[in-house]
């Protein structure tokens, strides 16, 4: 392909008035956004408010403290069932033992009882079918 004097272009109208508006709304976003940038400069800057910063940290300090308790309170769970379980690992004493044995004894009786099935006889009314 050669682009000379004798190459020829064809291009419909369509395609030219599009090309331009396409083209034209792109110069028009480009200042509409320049003369916003230029407003946002001269604009003085945001400032936080004294109440909006004593809020944000009176609920800061709030949502701490609170966090602080419920850890304060899962340690002594924590604490509490572990005194619980050195108790029980410290004292396998015989009634623990018997304890155990009972309820194997039971667990053993439930698994060799037999089921009981009742038969019950209910009474229905008969139908004719024709």
């Amino acid at each position: 392909m050669k682009i000379g004097e004798n190459t020829e272009v064809k291009v419909d109208l369509k395609t030219i008035i599009s090309i331009i508006v396409l083209t034209a709304s792109f110069v028009g976003m480009y200042y509409t956004l320049q003369s916003d940038i230029e407003v946002a400069k001269n604009e003085p800057a945001a400032q936080i408010e004294r109440l909006e910063y004593d809020l944000k940290e009176k609920w800061n300090a709030d949502h701490i403290e609170t966090l602080e308790s419920k850890v304060d309170g899962l340690i002594e769970v924590v604490r509490s069932l572990d005194e619980e379980l050195q108790t029980v690992l410290i004292n396998k004493s015989s009634e623990s033992e018997d304890k155990f044995e009972e309820l194997n004894k039971r667990l053993e009786e439930l698994q060799n009882k037999k089921p009981t099935v009742i038969v019950k006889e209910v009474p229905t009314k008969k139908k004719k079918l024709f």
